[in-house]
């Protein structure tokens, strides 16, 4: 049998109803979900869990979540970056590899992009907590 490592989730957003509807909209892909509230939390576990995927709020307490998502970017090129927000900046410098999802977006965007971003990180479909690895 092959292991495929799980990718690793980081949300972040200062609204903990927008994080727990990231949390809700990753549910049925396997791999471990980080939430942070904030740019200093989540530029710690960047560097503490280093995860493949970040889906971040624009609105955050400190710096805007464009700013922050290029700052992980620098930080460990290879991070999928995500842009969650219902007000997208004029200008998105989309040349920098950070995807836009809207919030006022249809339902199934966001988790239709996780689900791609975690096909293309491990190349498998990914299974329902509790059903068997079939890899």
């Amino acid at each position: 049998m092959v292991r495929v490592k799980l990718p690793c989730f980081l949300f972040v957003d200062q609204n903990p109803l927008w994080l727990s509807a990231l949390g809700r909209a990753s549910r049925d892909l396997p791999g471990s979900k980080l939430l942070a509230r904030n740019a200093e939390e989540a530029l710690r576990l960047l560097r503490q869990h280093a995860p493949e995927v970040v889906v971040s709020g624009y609105c955050l307490p400190e710096v805007d979540g464009l700013s922050l998502l290029e700052q992980m970017k620098a930080l460990d090129p290879r991070v999928a970056c995500v842009l969650h927000t219902a007000h997208p900046p004029g200008k998105l410098r989309s040349a920098r590899g950070i995807a836009l999802v809207e919030k006022a977006s249809p339902p199934g965007t966001l988790p239709s992009v996780l689900k791609a971003l975690y096909i293309a990180l491990t190349g498998q479909l990914p299974t329902s907590p509790g059903e068997p690895d079939t890899a």
